[in-house]
């Protein structure tokens, strides 16, 4: 993995945390630990763990297991729930011109939803990538990879439409995170 993230370092320039938890995400992850919980000084609980972090694409590549069905078809469900992600876009596309002549909202506010906005955009990235693995697996529906886009799309619609609300530019978004590197 660290042979991985120093190619990307070497292509891009620079490796920011996305990257850096994608790879993990990608390449997976065990941690194990043991907890003991004490009440003066005598042990009373212990808890082992032992986590597996990873993502879909990798655990099926692993197992041989597929976790959907890429020849399941839509259900009335699926359809409803397409149709309201549909509306929600439009929603938030029609919303974005209206929101900017609001005014501006203080600068806390601005602060606040700066650091929201870049969390949130965080794990959309996250998710972005493994449902691009996803999709070239061939594991997911053709609902599902619909379903999957527009609910994608209409989370990155939602941000846009807060970033219109407080004034905040796409490259606002992200954290500075010294040593390490940006945040995205």
């Amino acid at each position: 993995m660290a042979d991985s993230l120093q190619t990307l370092a070497e292509t891009s320039g620079k490796v920011t945390l996305v990257d850096a938890l994608d790879k993990v995400i990608e390449k997976g992850a065990v941690i194990n630990g043991d907890i003991v919980l004490q009440v003066a000084d005598v042990d009373l609980v212990f808890l082992g763990l032992r986590l597996i972090l990873t993502s879909v694409s990798k655990a099926e590549e692993v197992s041989g297991k597929c976790f959907s069905n890429p020849d399941r078809e839509l259900t009335p469900e699926d359809t409803a729930y397409i149709q309201r992600l549909e509306r929600e876009i439009r929603k938030a596309e029609e919303n974005i011109p209206k929101l900017i002549d609001l005014g501006h909202p203080r600068k806390t506010e601005q602060g606040l939803a700066k650091l929201i906005l870049t969390l949130v955009e965080l794990v959309r990235k996250l998710m972005e990538k493994e449902a691009y693995r996803r999709l070239k697996s061939g594991t997911l529906s053709k609902g599902e990879i619909q379903k999957l886009g527009l609910s994608l799309k209409a989370v990155q619609k939602k941000i846009k439409e807060v970033q219109a609300v407080f004034g905040i530019k796409d490259d606002e978004l992200g954290l500075d995170l010294g040593p390490i590197g940006d945040l995205m």
